[in-house]
């Protein structure tokens, strides 16, 4: 009889989900509040970067809030690494 393989990696991944929406359900209001922050800072023209955002705009994860605009909200953001070194998000205009 062979014993099942463990995938610890899936377990891993599965728990990070489980404990991810827990955060997400405790913070939702604050998750809420940032992503439109970042929204109105990039209607206003500004291109962020993640250290503009957090001395700015007290974003601790802007990488985390530009995906929620996208995914959830489709918001047109997109990025560009400047002197090969770090991302700038701007919004997306189609002409």
């Amino acid at each position: 009889m062979k014993q099942q393989e463990i995938n610890f990696d899936e377990l891993l991944h599965i728990e990070n989900k489980v404990s991810n929406q827990e955060h997400f359900e405790r913070n939702k209001e604050n998750f809420s509040n940032q992503c439109r922050i970042v929204y109105e800072a990039l209607l206003k023209g500004e291109r962020l970067t993640t250290t503009k955002a957090l001395i700015d705009y007290k974003i601790g994860d802007l990488r985390r809030r530009i995906k929620d605009l996208k995914d959830i909200w489709n918001v047109p953001i997109s990025s560009e690494y400047k002197e090969g070194k770090y991302k700038e998000y701007f919004l997306t205009i189609n002409q």
